[in-house]
Formats: structure tokens, sequence, C-alpha cells
């Protein structure tokens, strides 16, 4: 898990995570997952919500002001769904 995947699927379900809850969506633990949350929030490209009160979550809302994720993207300019055999190369990241 790098933070550019980590804000992708943040961005692509529309939730808000925990740091545990980010860690455990890639398999990795809560240390992980925190320290994404961390550079997602310090970095300018990424807009996001940030919830306080009851536990800290946050929801990203935008990369580089992009408010779709990739494959919504390319699914859009294609016309159809990607086939699955080209969504595990994953080109793009």
């Amino acid at each position: 898990m790098n933070t550019h995947s980590a804000a992708e699927k943040m961005l692509s379900t529309g939730l808000f995570y925990t740091a545990r809850m980010l860690g455990h969506a890639f398999g990795e633990s809560l240390t992980n997952g925190s320290r994404c949350m961390n550079n997602i929030k310090r970095n300018p490209r990424y807009t996001v919500i940030e919830e306080q009160h009851p536990v800290k979550k946050l929801k990203v809302v935008a990369i580089d002001g992009r408010r779709v994720t990739i494959d919504q993207l390319q699914n859009t300019a294609l016309q159809f769904k990607r086939p699955s055999l080209l969504i595990g190369s994953n080109g793009h990241a």
C-alpha cells in the first residue's frame, strides 16, 4: 500500500476511513494505515474531509481536482467496463 493507492481506494468508495480501517482494507498494519492517512492529510494534491468526533476519520473527495477514480474515467472513455484481465495489470499506479 502506498499513499496514492490508498487515496484512490478512499475516493472510489466515498467512505470515511480510520487508520485501522485503511490498513485492514489493504491487509496492512495500523501503523501503515496511519502513515498513509497522515501523508494524505499533509499533501496538497488531495482534497479531504476530516471528522474528529467520536474518532478521527478521513474522506478523500478529490485527487488533483479529480473527483472520480482513474478506473471510472477509463470506463467512461471506453464506453464499457474494462475487462478484468486488464484491471489486474495496474498500469496506472
